[in-house]
């Protein structure tokens, strides 16, 4: 059966030409127009079909230019979601609570407790971040599509899919590349050395790597250690690793804050991931090879969501865990993604976004260039200066000749 791309309605419908033809309404008939749900639906089944024609496997190169709004797949805006939206709440779940949002107007905030609350805005906010990701259309269309249930849970699919997919290809990256930016002086060799393509000997397994997983309110003891074997002593997710600090912390009790996220493996894993291994021990903002996911996601700074993302990957890399499972023993995974976010809640910790912002992109405010006026005071050229200079001095020789004209 041959198909062909029917264009002349408001949205691309397939039309099977080996069909039987009907007639076409008399000129001065009315056609009924289609209500909103009808358009939305029309369109985002023409994409699911489009893509599902295209294959899962299908990737598409993004440029700077990219129109974000239509211009990717919803797999392509997956692999975004996932790195700075929600590593982990259910797709469906997300879509289902911002129409809920968006159209219900009986939401009683007041009757919610703290957990409810909390909660609340944290759907509300990976809402936003989806819908802004892919753009205002898709808001719309999933609005228009209340509804259609069965049909707004395969667009959570097919976004699932290319977030899922990212998820592997990061961890396997982040799995091999570890080992070469856990000393502080990537000089010495890690030893032992870790197999790059195995996970058996990581963990609690590794004299160097246990230390790195090891809450900072514990000291790195053999003591320590088999309580930890003996199950006195467990790892979760309410105690935050020693990778996460910058070298040399010392645990204070009165400010566990003190020098989290602040860790150099937590900055070279970031910048391996959005700006590629080869870039992760140049100098901040330095980059070479090809672009990296930064570039082709759009992503130019930091947010609490996305510093989550590579701390729980990192974890995960660290760790004797050979497949992905949101829960290992009494480790969290999802609840440690949660909690680092919750480290930035009322605006604090924002020093670390800007150092995040550093290293990666070597500008406190993000990556420079990318149309924004940077707040940071930069020193003048000699060039700029002798612009200025010879530009006020043709403006003095004006008015001088100009005075003297007039006398």
């Amino acid at each position: 059966m041959s198909q062909e791309i029917d264009k002349t309605g408001p949205c691309d419908v397939f039309v099977d030409t080996n069909a039987t033809l009907r007639l076409s309404p008399p000129a001065n008939s009315v056609t009924p127009s289609r209500t909103p749900e009808e358009i939305a639906a029309a369109a985002v089944t023409n994409r699911l079909n489009a893509e599902n024609i295209d294959g899962p496997s299908r990737k598409r190169k993004i440029t700077d230019d990219d129109d974000i709004d239509g211009a990717g797949s919803y797999r392509d805006y997956g692999r975004t979601f996932l790195r700075v939206g929600d590593a982990f709440t259910p797709l469906d779940q997300i879509i289902q609570h911002g129409i809920t949002v968006e159209t219900s107007e009986d939401i009683d905030l007041a009757d919610m407790d703290e957990d409810q609350r909390a909660e609340y805005d944290r759907l509300t906010e990976s809402w936003e971040i989806l819908w802004r990701i892919i753009g205002p259309t898709f808001r719309e269309e999933m609005i228009a599509l209340s509804k259609k249930r069965k049909l707004r849970r395969k667009v959570a699919a097919d976004i699932s899919g290319g977030l899922n997919g990212s998820r592997g290809e990061d961890a396997n990256t982040f799995k091999v590349k570890v080992g070469l930016y856990v000393q502080e002086d990537p000089t010495i060799v890690l030893d032992p050395p870790i197999n790059p393509a195995s996970k058996l000997e990581r963990g609690l397994n590794h004299p160097i790597l246990r230390v790195l997983l090891l809450p900072l309110k514990y000291a790195p003891t053999d003591e320590t250690f088999d309580k930890i074997a003996r199950g006195k002593i467990h790892l979760t997710a309410s105690n935050f690793p020693r990778f996460l600090y910058k070298s040399g912390a010392v645990y204070n009790p009165d400010d566990v804050e003190d020098g989290i996220l602040e860790g150099h493996l937590l900055f070279r894993m970031a910048k391996c991931n959005l700006q590629g291994p080869s870039s992760a021990l140049k100098a901040p903002g330095a980059r070479r090879g090809n672009r990296g996911n930064a570039a082709k996601m759009n992503v130019d700074r930091f947010t609490p969501r996305l510093v989550a993302y590579i701390a729980f990957q990192t974890y995960f890399a660290l760790s004797s865990l050979e497949s992905w499972q949101e829960v290992h023993d009494k480790f969290d995974y999802k609840e440690f993604y949660w909690n680092i976010v919750s480290l930035f809640d009322g605006g604090r910790n924002s020093h670390i976004i800007e150092l995040f912002n550093f290293h990666i992109f070597g500008n406190k405010l993000g990556k420079v260039g990318n149309g924004e006026e940077s707040e940071e005071e930069e020193e003048e050229s000699d060039m700029a200066r002798f612009k200025a200079q010879r530009a006020a001095k043709r403006a003095r020789l004006a008015a001088a000749a100009s005075g003297s004209s007039a006398v």
